[in-house]
């Protein structure tokens, strides 16, 4: 995994639990404490109101009002730098008036030396709008790692989603690295590392006649199990730790994210653009979709 010298944490609004600035601060300590050095919390409060744009208002006071409502923000984000000070972690904060965040910390991240991105994960979709979450997934060049309201237990289970059935050079290193970051991530907390891939047979080849699916089947988990254990040997994760859930790709990993209670899901996402990505998706979405708990997604 990538040394972290800078983290982009995409602030909640105030009075707001402030579940990514916790999870950053949290993995910046773990870091700290384990002599490794921290990351550099780079904390972006997002402002937007749609009432500086009424034309009731003249320019003046336009520009007024959006004055007001950054140096607010600021005010308080201030505050929030200070408090990870306190606890002795490296921390700057700015206020950024735009309605596009997504967008925003895509360009963030090409024109920065950003390590990656911390932003709480919102569930709602809709055919016509992209949320903000499936935006970075899409095309955020860093990692990011999407936060839910769930704690950490004090020895974190960490699930590696793999992608076996693709052969090509970016997936098996997004596999090599998703491993490499979700080991990272557990020795750092004390935790322990699950490997798990979905079995899936096309349903038209299990309607057909000729096909016996279950041999099918059997014959997918025998070289999934092999890939798996070649690609577990290097970093000692027992076979007891390796999951092969038969079904659908977000159904199958969220099964064995909430049977073994996984604090973190790590994955890697080589992301989609245009109308197929917005109404397709990809297997990071469908995941997504189901999560319960925080998601970290790579690209290769």
């Amino acid at each position: 995994m990538k040394a972290l010298k800078h983290a982009l944490v995409i602030m909640d609004k105030p009075k707001h639990d402030q579940i990514a600035f916790n999870r950053a601060q949290q993995l910046a300590k773990a870091l700290a404490d384990a002599g490794e050095s921290a990351p550099e919390l780079q904390l972006k409060a997002f402002v937007y109101n749609e009432a500086v744009t009424d034309a009731a208002l003249d320019v003046r006071d336009q520009t007024a009002l959006k004055r007001s409502l950054t140096r607010t923000r600021k005010t308080w984000l201030e505050e929030q730098v200070a408090a990870a000070q306190a606890k002795g972690l490296s921390a700057k904060g700015d206020a950024v008036w735009t309605e596009a965040l997504a967008r925003w910390t895509c360009e963030a991240v090409e024109s920065n030396a950003i390590d990656l991105v911390v932003k709480t994960v919102h569930k709602s979709k809709t055919l016509t709008h992209t949320p903000a979450d499936w935006t970075l997934l899409r095309q955020c060049q860093a990692p990011v790692l999407l936060c839910t309201r769930k704690r950490w237990s004090k020895a974190p289970k960490v699930l590696v989603a793999l992608d076996l059935k693709r052969k090509d050079r970016n997936h098996a290193r997004l596999n090599k690295k998703a491993i490499e970051a979700g080991c990272k991530i557990a020795a750092l907390f004390g935790g322990e590392v699950h490997l798990v891939y979905t079995i899936t047979v096309s349903s038209v080849l299990s309607d057909l006649d000729i096909v016996d699916a279950r041999k099918l089947q059997k014959a997918a988990a025998t070289q999934a199990q092999e890939a798996m254990e070649a690609l577990a040997k290097p970093y000692g994760i027992p076979k007891s730790q390796m999951h092969l859930p038969l079904g659908k790709v977000g159904q199958g990993v969220n099964n064995v994210a909430g049977k073994i209670k996984a604090d973190l899901l790590v994955m890697g996402t080589t992301g989609k653009t245009g109308l197929k990505g917005l109404v397709l998706g990809n297997a990071a979405e469908k995941v997504l979709t189901r999560a319960q708990c925080d998601i970290l997604a790579l690209k290769p």
